[in-house]
């Protein structure tokens, strides 16, 4: 497996890391890195719910930092901050991938043809490199904690983990 740089946004963060399988970010890719906008979205999570992950604790985890003239080079949009820097960072170092989430970001990122991989993707990644045995009780648990997955999606990321429902 070609381990290639993440630019992660705050749910891809967030989620594994409530869900405890925040490790996987460093077995899959290299580096992983983390706007400095997103590390403030995790640092206003952490005043509602004190189990927030906190990239500072994560010693693979490496801060970037995203000017505001990357960002104006995005066509318009009304994403959020860490998904603006996501995108910008990723579109200004190729090769990177766009940790994504949001249907909206996920949309523009791929249409600036940058590669992105969301949580549920990670995860079928991670079961694939072996590194997870089933991917099912993961999406089960993200759900349980707030990561919204419609049950088409369920569906199909089921179908892709090989596993039935």
């Amino acid at each position: 497996m070609t381990r290639r740089p993440i630019v992660c946004d705050t749910t891809v963060l967030l989620y594994l890391g409530r869900i405890g399988q925040i490790d996987l970010l460093p077995s899959l890719f290299g580096p992983v890195l983390v706007p400095e906008r997103v590390r403030l979205e995790l640092d206003m999570g952490r005043l509602l719910r004190r189990d927030t992950v906190d990239p500072e604790d994560l010693p693979w985890a490496t801060p970037v930092s995203v000017s505001q003239v990357m960002i104006d080079a995005l066509p318009p949009n009304r994403l959020g901050r860490g998904e603006q820097a996501v995108i910008a960072y990723t579109n200004a170092h190729q090769g990177s991938v766009a940790g994504l989430d949001d249907l909206r970001a996920r949309q523009l990122a791929e249409a600036l043809g940058l590669t992105v991989a969301g949580t549920l993707g990670l995860l079928l990644r991670a079961k694939r490199a072996g590194f997870v045995p089933a991917v099912r009780p993961l999406v089960d648990a993200a759900a349980a904690e707030g990561f919204h997955v419609s049950p088409d999606l369920y569906r199909d990321v089921l179908r892709l983990a090989d596993e039935a429902m």
